[in-house]
C-alpha cells in the first residue's frame, strides 16, 4: 500500500469535511419559543431577572438612513463613528460607520444599529422602576464640548413626570466607543427604586443571502457573553429559543457580534451585573444585555450609571484596550494559537507594503520560511526515493505474485537506507493548520474587505475571473508531476490524485481570494523548494 499517499488523501479529505462544517445554511432560520420563561423581577436584590422587553421599544420604526422617528432625532459622533437617538425612547436607532461602505464602490456608510437588510438592530441604556417601566428620558435638548484632547461630550437632556434625565455620550476624536454616562434626578416627593440597564435588540437572525457565496455567511452571527465563569461564551440564538440566558458576575461585558463587526456594552468592572439573553415576545425581538444593583432615587436626588458602547470592526488592538478579553471577539478558531500571531504578521506586512494582497504573500513566505527545515528533510526523502526506484522496480519484479513479501522487502529497503516513505506528503501535511487558521484570520479580518490586489477587487470574496482557482489546479498537477510515485502504488489512489487538482480548483473557485492567494503563494513556493532539490545530488547512504 502507498502510505504517502493515503495519508495526504486522508488529510485533504479531513481538512475539506472540516470547512464544510464551517458553510452555514442560509437558509436555516430559528423559529422563536414563546414559552420562554420570562421572570418579572430585577436584580442582585435577591429579584433575578428582567421584565418581558428588556428596553422600552415599542412600534418604533428604525431607519438605516437619518430622517425624522417618533418627533426628534439626535445626531452623535466623531471622524469614524455617527449615532443616532431617539429624543423620545433614548435608544440607538441608526449609526453610520464613516470608515466603511456597505459595498464595494458604493457611496452609502456601513450601518449596524438601525433598519439594514429587514433586520432591526438598536441598543439603549437607562433605568427600569417598578412602578412606572421603562422611563423614557423624553430628550429635547442637545449640547456638545470638545475636550483639550480632541474629545467630544455630547450631553442629552430631557425629563418626564417629574423626572430629569441627562446622558453624556463621549467620544475620542477617532474611534469606534463611546463611554455613555445616564443620570437622573427626581422632583417627586417619595423614593423610587430604580434598576440600570443595557440592552441590545434585533428582529432578525439572518443576515444576508447567497448562501456559501457570500462571506457574510461564513462566520459566526449571534450573542457572547463575558462572565467570571467562562470569559467568551457564545449564545446563539437557536440556545436561547432553547432556554434564557441568566448569569450574575462581577465586571464582564456582552456582545453582539458577526462577520467583521459587533456591538458591545461593556460596564464598570467593579460592580456586579445579571447578564440575560431571551426572546421577547411582546416585541419580537432577541434581546440581550444586563442590569445593574438596585438603587434608590430620592426627592432630589441623583442616581446614575457609566456604561462603554463600541460599534464597529473588530480590530484586536482597539477592543483589547477598552476591555480585557474584548478582543476574544475576534474568534481564530481552535487555532487560535496559530491565528493571532498569523494576524500580527499580516497586520506588520501591510503596515511595510501598505496592500493587504502583499501582506498576504508576506505572511506565506514567513510561514515557509519557518517550515523550511521539515520541508528540506521531506523533500531529501523525496530525492533518496528516486534514487531508489531500481531497487523498487527489482523487488516488484521479483515478487510479482506475492504482494506481501515485496512489501515487507519494500519496507526493509527503506528503513536500510533510512528513508521514510511518508516523507514525501510532509509538505502537503504542514500546510493544512497554517491552511485552517489563515481561513479563520482571513474571516476575522476586516481590513481585507474590499481591500484590493492586482485584477482582484476584494480580497475577502470569491475572484470574479477564477484566475487564481486555475492557477491553483495547474500548480497542484505541475507539483504532481515533480513528486516521484513508488512502483507499487495502488492505481485507484493514483487515480485520485489526479483529481486532486481539479477538486482543489472547483473548491477555491468559491473561497475568499485572499484564501487562495494565500494556497497559491504556498504552491508556488513549494514548486520552487521541490525543483531545488531535485537537481540537487544526492547520496543513496
Amino acid at each position: 500500500m502507498d502510505f504517502t499517499k493515503t495519508a495526504l488523501i486522508t488529510a485533504i479529505a479531513i481538512t475539506l469535511y472540516y470547512l464544510l462544517l464551517q458553510w452555514p445554511n442560509d437558509t436555516q432560520v430559528y423559529e422563536a419559543n414563546s414559552e420562554l420563561p420570562i421572570e418579572n423581577k430585577t436584580l442582585i436584590d435577591s429579584n433575578d431577572s428582567l421584565t418581558d422587553t428588556l428596553s422600552p421599544m415599542e412600534s418604533v420604526s428604525a431607519p438605516s438612513v437619518p430622517v425624522t422617528v417618533a418627533g426628534k432625532m439626535y445626531e452623535v459622533g466623531n471622524e469614524d463613528l455617527l449615532l443616532y437617538v431617539d429624543a423620545n425612547s433614548g435608544q440607538v436607532i441608526g449609526s453610520k460607520l464613516l470608515s466603511f461602505k456597505e459595498d464595494l464602490g458604493g457611496e452609502s456608510s456601513l450601518s449596524l444599529f438601525g433598519e439594514v437588510g429587514g433586520n432591526l438592530y438598536l441598543g439603549n441604556s437607562g433605568f427600569y422602576s417598578t412602578s412606572q417601566g421603562y422611563l423614557k428620558p423624553n430628550f429635547s435638548n442637545l449640547s456638545s464640548k470638545r475636550g483639550a484632547d480632541g474629545s467630544v461630550s455630547f450631553v442629552l437632556s430631557g425629563e418626564n413626570n417629574s423626572l430629569f434625565f441627562e446622558r453624556k455620550m463621549t467620544f475620542q476624536e477617532r474611534g469606534y466607543s463611546v463611554v455613555v454616562e445616564d443620570a437622573i434626578t427626581s422632583d417627586l416627593g417619595s423614593e423610587v427604586s430604580l434598576t440600570p440597564y443595557v440592552v441590545i435588540e434585533r428582529n432578525s437572525i439572518n443576515e444576508s443571502g447567497g448562501g456559501f457565496l457570500n462571506p457574510e455567511n461564513f462566520a459566526y452571527l449571534g450573542p457572547v457573553f463575558s462572565t467570571q465563569e467562562d470569559v467568551y461564551e457564545k449564545y446563539d440564538f437557536g440556545d436561547i429559543n432553547e432556554a434564557a440566558y441568566r448569569k450574575t458576575s462581577q465586571g464582564g461585558w456582552v456582545a453582539l457580534i458577526q462577520h467583521y463587526f459587533l456591538t458591545a456594552w461593556i460596564p464598570d468592572q467593579n460592580e456586579s451585573y445579571k447578564y440575560q439573553g431571551q426572546w421577547s415576545e411582546g416585541s419580537k425581538r432577541y434581546v440581550l444585555g444586563y442590569t445593574a444593583q438596585n438603587k434608590v432615587l430620592s426627592p432630589g436626588g441623583k442616581v446614575n450609571t457609566n456604561n462603554t458602547l463600541y460599534v464597529g470592526p473588530k480590530y484586536p488592538a482597539e477592543l483589547s484596550k477598552i476591555q480585557e478579553n474584548l478582543d476574544l471577539t475576534v474568534d481564530y478558531g481552535f487555532l487560535f494559537w496559530l491565528g493571532k500571531p498569523m494576524y500580527w504578521v499580516l497586520e506588520k506586512g501591510d503596515g511595510f507594503f501598505n496592500n493587504w494582497g502583499l501582506a498576504i504573500i508576506f505572511l506565506t513566505i514567513i510561514v515557509k520560511l519557518l517550515t523550511w527545515p521539515l520541508s528540506a528533510k521531506a523533500y531529501t526523502s523525496m530525492g533518496k526515493m528516486r534514487l531508489l526506484m531500481p531497487q523498487q522496480l527489482e523487488i516488484q519484479a521479483r515478487h510479482a505474485d506475492d504482494k506481501q513479501k515485496a512489501g515487507q522487502e519494500m519496507m526493509e529497503l527503506y528503513k536500510k537506507e533510512g528513508v521514510n516513505p511518508l516523507g514525501g506528503c510532509l509538505p502537503m501535511l504542514l500546510q493544512m493548520p497554517f491552511f485552517l487558521a489563515f481561513y479563520w484570520v482571513l474571516l476575522e479580518t476586516v481590513q481585507l474587505r474590499h481591500s484590493g490586489f492586482l485584477w482582484l477587487e476584494d480580497l475577502s470574496a470569491m475572484d470574479p475571473y477564477f484566475i487564481l482557482p486555475i492557477l491553483n489546479a495547474v500548480g497542484m498537477y505541475w507539483s504532481q508531476k515533480m513528486t516521484p510515485s513508488p512502483p507499487s502504488a495502488d492505481p485507484m489512489q493514483a487515480t485520485m490524485m489526479k483529481f486532486m487538482p481539479v477538486m482543489f480548483g472547483v473548491m477555491f473557485a468559491w473561497f475568499p481570494s485572499g484564501l487562495v492567494l494565500y494556497w497559491l503563494t504556498n504552491m508556488f513556493i513549494q514548486i520552487v523548494q521541490q525543483w531545488w532539490y531535485a537537481r540537487t545530488p544526492i547520496s543513496s547512504k
